[in-house]
């Protein structure tokens, strides 16, 4: 089921391939905690689909080292790479992965700790924010923060959130 467009803090269009539920709930899962990249394809379509003509790069929001190597997989990084290679266009890493982040999943709002995310580099002009699910959208707005201007949306597999 598609996902309505959300938008994130006072400036950033979400638009998310599906909501988070059924299948592409289990696509999203089977990607982040099971290593099956081969779902990442499987996501790609509907997320190219909802890119803006004036879009000029992906940027992947990292996983944080040590999850990464715990689960052997970053999943908004293979989303990216999946999408570009639908759409030609380039997977930039401009934020710089955190070592260690609590974990949201299945967490109240209240107990949530803040998102930290750095630039790594500077992101191209028309710069996308790639990840695998919008929540609170807390993730996205601090890409958006460590990235800047550059920044002209977001896309996701799905759409946990309000």
């Amino acid at each position: 089921m598609p996902a309505p467009v959300r938008m994130v803090g006072s400036s950033l269009v979400v638009r998310a391939a599906y909501r988070h539920a059924g299948l592409a709930k289990r696509l999203v899962h089977d990607l982040k905690y099971h290593g099956l990249i081969g779902r990442a394809e499987a996501l790609a379509p509907a997320m190219a689909a909802n890119l803006p003509s004036r879009t000029a790069a992906l940027v992947p929001v990292p996983r944080s080292l040590v999850r990464r190597l715990q689960l052997g997989v970053d999943p908004a990084g293979e989303l990216a790479a999946a999408v570009g290679r639908l759409t030609g266009l380039p997977v930039e890493l401009a934020l710089a992965p955190p070592v260690w982040q609590a974990r949201h999943a299945g967490r109240g709002r209240d107990r949530r700790t803040p998102v930290r995310l750095a630039a790594r580099r500077p992101a191209r002009p028309g710069a996308m924010i790639v990840d695998d699910v919008v929540t609170t959208g807390a993730t996205l707005s601090a890409a958006k923060a460590a990235l800047g201007s550059a920044v002209i949306g977001a896309i996701t597999a799905t759409s946990a959130g309000v």
